[in-house]
């Protein structure tokens, strides 16, 4: 059991914990530190609650299925479409991202490189078409090593930038235009329904009958990013002040020296590529199993939307993080919550184990979630019609 236990909650931090992270202590430095905290307690609420409610999905329905198959199962042919589009929103927009991030550690490793970090994120995309072409077995793996690799990293890092922490950093004056940032900043940075459905395979091994241990197993892999974040973020910014830059990590270079921003770098580096591998894989796994593409098809798909976002222009990866938590992480709770309210309701509650709570909890979830969409939309329309 405790196996499973450890198997399953590093499948879902080693989802959970990666480029996200990177923008927190940006975001918050620009919104305020107590109003950015508010919203990372409040996205840390939204996700646990939306990883339960999907592991009660899982639990109760047959087979193996994704949020597409699930979504076609209780909320019909519809449902199932949305869920598909979103999927495919969150995937592209979180690959760019990882894109972005990574040209940006490769120019940090290599300064003399004068096509900077817009040239690195090309040539990061292309290394990972190539890698993409192979076999990638063991990527998760790989993965799950490097984040606690990262967290390792982080922990060194607080404990070296602890003497030149000062209590007037966090006294930020907030950036009135960036007051809803944070929050789908946030809940990018805690997302990992993705890997629910492999989190309950590894735990429950065929016997998916209801278990109140997986439930804490997914608390406790959302409490522990939590804690590296707070980490993390009070330590960077308890340090950079307002000043702190979009990565967070190049900003540090005056009080940790070269060689701590290089070791950052590079791990920040690797994290971020195997991210982009293991989401690239499941993307064309998608698309040769889902849509019933071919192959190679399915390699075209996954690797030629990112790039052409990049050259579009699109290249602000911390509003992008905002805008992929906010709107595809967003529908994606709602769907899972819709799905979960067919699932859990018996008369007018909602049962979870021994837990009886009104369907008006889960209800108010999606309305949130539903107003951070909205906002979110109203705010790209505006952006749009104002470039115009």
């Amino acid at each position: 059991m405790m196996t499973r236990t450890f198997s399953s909650l590093g499948l879902m931090i080693g989802t959970i914990i990666g480029a996200g992270m990177f923008a927190l202590p940006h975001v918050i430095a620009r919104a305020g530190f107590f109003w950015g905290l508010f919203h990372l307690v409040l996205a840390f609420c939204v996700v646990t609650c939306i990883h339960i409610f999907y592991s009660v999905v899982i639990a109760a329905t047959p087979g193996k299925h994704r949020l597409p198959g699930y979504a076609r199962i209780h909320l019909g042919a519809g449902a199932e479409r949305f869920a598909f589009f979103s999927a495919f929103g969150g995937f592209y927009g979180a690959l760019l991202v990882y894109g972005i991030l990574g040209g940006m550690f490769l120019s940090q490793l290599f300064p003399s490189f004068e096509g900077g970090a817009r040239v690195f994120t090309f040539l990061f995309f292309a290394v990972g078409a190539f890698v993409l072409l192979c076999n990638l077995r063991h990527v998760g793996e790989l993965n799950f090593f490097l984040t606690f690799m990262l967290i390792a990293v982080v922990a060194v890092f607080a404990v070296l930038l602890l003497p030149y922490m000062e209590f007037s950093n966090f006294k930020i004056i907030p950036d009135k235009t960036a007051w809803f940032l944070p929050y789908g900043v946030f809940l990018f940075a805690f997302a990992g329904a993705s890997a629910v459905p492999d989190a309950a395979e590894a735990f429950y091994r065929g016997n998916k009958a209801p278990n109140g241990r997986f439930r804490r197993v997914l608390v406790f892999s959302t409490i522990i990013p939590l804690l590296v974040y707070l980490v993390f973020i009070t330590s960077v910014v308890g340090v950079s002040g307002q000043a702190t830059s979009s990565d967070a990590i190049s900003g540090l270079e005056n009080f940790l020296g070269k060689p701590a921003i290089l070791i950052g770098s590079l791990i920040g580096f690797l994290a971020v590529f195997t991210s982009y591998l293991a989401l690239g894989l499941d993307l064309k796994n998608i698309f040769r199993y889902d849509t019933q593409t071919s192959a190679l098809a399915a390699w075209v798909g996954v690797i030629t939307i990112p790039p052409i976002l990049f050259l579009a222009g699109i290249n602000d990866f911390v509003s992008l993080i905002g805008l992929v938590g906010a709107i595809a992480i967003g529908i994606d709770g709602i769907i899972i919550l819709l799905s979960a309210l067919r699932v859990c309701r018996t008369g007018s509650q909602c049962i979870i184990g021994s837990v009886s709570f009104h369907p008006v909890f889960p209800v108010l979830l999606i309305g949130a979630l539903s107003l951070g969409v909205v906002y979110e939309v109203f705010m790209i329309l505006s952006r749009v019609l104002l470039s115009v």
